[in-house]
């Protein structure tokens, strides 16, 4: 369910207190009077995505994703992440078959931090796979890359995204990496605003590559690709 700018903003700011705030520090926070807070606060929650609990003679809201559990992925959680994969991204199956080896590959090996999922009540909800570089483009540093970020559809707008790149990227740092980079189409807005939430910003340099037609014709598999595109909306 998308929500307005306000909401969005309201959302974004109680995914960084998960702990619960009341109205005030909600409208003092957002710069805005109590009783606009309040109006998002009730539509939010009209819609699922926030709740209200008394504490004394306070109330505080949350954000519904207050009990997300970030965990490493496992290869248990390979049908959830297709059927994610597959809803975000409907591809052919050659396309499904290679995304889902990548998966594979990515969890069975290295380090656990750098493939995290969410989870809630027991369901896998969103995702995202990093991997460490060394020596990249004439570089001598080692670089981090998010590969793969995806959150299922319904969940879209709930900071899900938020607290997976933020997870991923604490670990980059405990990893004394200096430099994370991704790739991501030109066209897609809302990924691109999404990433410079977390302190992103374009490069000075300009992806490119080349391609070979007629290889699925032959009956050979496709195993490589130029990049794994990050995917979803967080």
């Amino acid at each position: 369910m998308a929500q307005t700018g306000m909401e969005a903003k309201v959302l974004d700011l109680m995914g960084s207190i998960s702990e619960g705030a009341n109205t005030e520090e909600i409208a003092a926070r957002l710069g805005i009077i109590r009783h606009t807070a309040a109006k998002y606060l009730e539509i939010l929650r009209a819609k699922g995505l926030v709740r209200c609990r008394k504490v004394g003679n306070s109330k505080l809201w949350q954000p519904i994703t207050a009990g997300l559990i970030i965990r490493p992925l496992t290869t248990q959680d390979l049908p959830a992440i297709g059927e994610i994969q597959r809803r975000l991204q409907p591809a052919d199956e050659v396309s499904q078959a290679h995304f889902a080896q990548v998966m594979e590959y990515h969890i069975e090996s290295g380090d656990a931090a750098l493939r995290l999922g969410a989870e809630m009540q027991g369901q896998l909800v969103g995702f995202i796979v990093g991997e460490i570089r060394d020596w990249e483009f004439g570089g001598g540093e080692k670089t981090g890359w998010i590969k793969a970020l995806m959150v299922a559809p319904e969940y879209h707008g709930r900071g899900i995204g938020r607290q997976l790149g933020e997870a991923l990227l604490e670990h980059f740092r405990s990893r004394r990496i200096e430099c994370v980079r991704t790739l991501v189409d030109w066209y897609a807005g809302e990924l691109l605003a999404y990433f410079r939430t977390l302190g992103f910003e374009v490069m000075p340099m300009l992806p490119l590559e080349k391609r070979y037609t007629g290889l699925h014709s032959t009956g050979e598999s496709h195993s490589s690709v130029t990049k794994d595109p990050v995917n979803g909306k967080p």
